[in-house]
């Protein structure tokens, strides 16, 4: 029966995958391959998306492939998704947008009995979503003048297959490798309106299609220290590195003039290009102190440096250093109560923040990223839970004719774990 309701659970929310790489309108996704999505989950993201030094038996950690040989009990199933509502301002104007989607699916299996673990998911790994409209007087007339849009929209997913083992005492090692694939649409439309000359209205379109589709690799190490004397009570640290590398892409563009009537009038079309995105190496490491089933402490930090990063045409689009620094905690009153009227003490308490130095950089100034997250986990049985958490958050500034965005988002998730490899014996 439990069997049955897994697959059941899987096929659900496999139904959902469309709804990948949908949250995180932002004007700054013009730039790169827009904003980048970390591999947290429920236990992450109430902890200020920490997690690359932190594990726990019953959540899976994607963050750090090598914490997966703590993951070597349970098949366990992991999905969850997000709502964001973001305000944009500026000293002259606000906005505000909002936005759902699926932030993961996940499945993990013990390949060798708390050794080995083998994990499997599918999660969104970039975001483009912006949408610019600007008109103006043409020079030297009161009356003629031309509109300004650029939009782009899309992203890229990874679906992504890890293996992490327990190679000697606390030494654990990781291995991932990432399928990213998807695709970003940029368009850039200027309408013209030229009422002196008795010309007709007519816009000048640019549209580009650009699809990806490559590997990208990351290792992980992570090391567990038991305290001589404490029981269930350890010292932890990780270590990630993503390497390198190039992402295949393929372009597909026009330039066309188009009439009011939306009829062609010229237009130039490229059948499709290839090329590379060259994306930079990454580095993270996070360290953490837990007493398992009561609480634990973490931190992590992540360096990443975007000057390295070129573009379909081979630049760099003016993107710089980015790091991001995190921390978090969670704690559990009484895991094991029993007693009626106590159910609020199995229940996981967390809260995080975090701070990024994002690699966008405008007017010469660098957008800062700060957040406080909240979480709470609901056990729905001794292996499995509910979670939810709340991000509340503000990147950039208005000084400097910059802008502002203040974003709060909810995230929805579930855990579900089982025994699905273990011989029964019977006396």
């Amino acid at each position: 029966m439990h069997r049955r309701n897994s697959l059941l659970f899987i096929f659900l929310f496999c139904s959902l995958n469309a709804a990948l790489a949908q949250v995180g309108q932002s004007p700054l996704t013009i730039n790169g391959i827009g904003s980048l999505n970390t591999l947290a989950t429920g236990r992450n993201l109430g902890m200020g998306g920490v997690g690359i030094g932190s594990s726990h038996y019953l959540y899976l950690n994607a963050l750090n492939p090598a914490m997966l040989s703590r993951n070597s009990f349970y098949t366990s199933f992991e999905a969850g998704l997000s709502l964001e509502s973001r305000n944009l301002n500026t000293t002259d104007l606000q906005e505000g947008t909002s936005s759902g989607g699926l932030d993961y699916l996940s499945v993990a299996f013990p390949l060798l009995y708390n050794r080995w673990g083998l994990n499997i998911g599918l999660a969104p790994y970039s975001t483009v979503s912006y949408d610019f409209l600007e008109t103006r007087r043409l020079s030297g007339s009161d009356t003629d003048s031309y509109t300004l849009r650029n939009t782009g929209s899309g992203g890229t997913s990874r679906a992504y297959m890890a293996t992490g083992l327990r190679v000697f005492k606390g030494l654990s090692a990781g291995v991932r490798a990432s399928y990213i694939f998807g695709s970003i649409t940029h368009q850039s439309m200027t309408s013209f309106n030229l009422a002196s000359s008795g010309m007709p209205a007519y816009m000048a379109r640019y549209y580009s299609r650009t699809s990806f589709s490559d590997v990208l690799l990351t290792g992980g190490l992570a090391y567990t220290y038991q305290l001589p004397g404490k029981k269930n009570q350890a010292l932890m640290a990780g270590l990630t590195y993503d390497l390198a590398g190039d992402l295949n892409a393929e372009r597909v563009s026009r330039n066309d003039r188009v009439l009011s009537a939306d009829v062609p009038v010229t237009g130039i079309e490229d059948a499709g290009v290839d090329g590379t995105y060259f994306l930079p190496a990454k580095i993270g490491t996070g360290i953490s102190f837990e007493k398992l089933y009561h609480y634990t402490l973490a931190a992590d930090l992540t360096m990443q440096n975007w000057e390295d990063y070129r573009n379909f045409s081979g630049t760099s689009e003016g993107l710089g250093k980015s790091y991001r620094f995190g921390l978090g905690g969670e704690w559990i009153p009484d895991y094991a109560s029993a007693k009626l009227g106590t159910y609020y003490k199995r229940m996981t308490y967390r809260m995080g923040v975090q701070y990024e130095k994002t690699p966008f950089i405008m007017n010469g100034e660098e957008i800062d990223d700060f957040g406080i997250t909240f979480g709470l986990s609901l056990p729905v049985s001794n292996a499995s839970s509910i979670h939810t958490s709340v991000l509340i958050g503000q990147r950039g500034n208005i000084d400097n004719n910059l802008f502002r965005e203040r974003y709060f988002r909810l995230s929805l998730g579930i855990t579900f774990n089982d025994r699905w490899f273990t011989k029964v014996k019977y006396d």
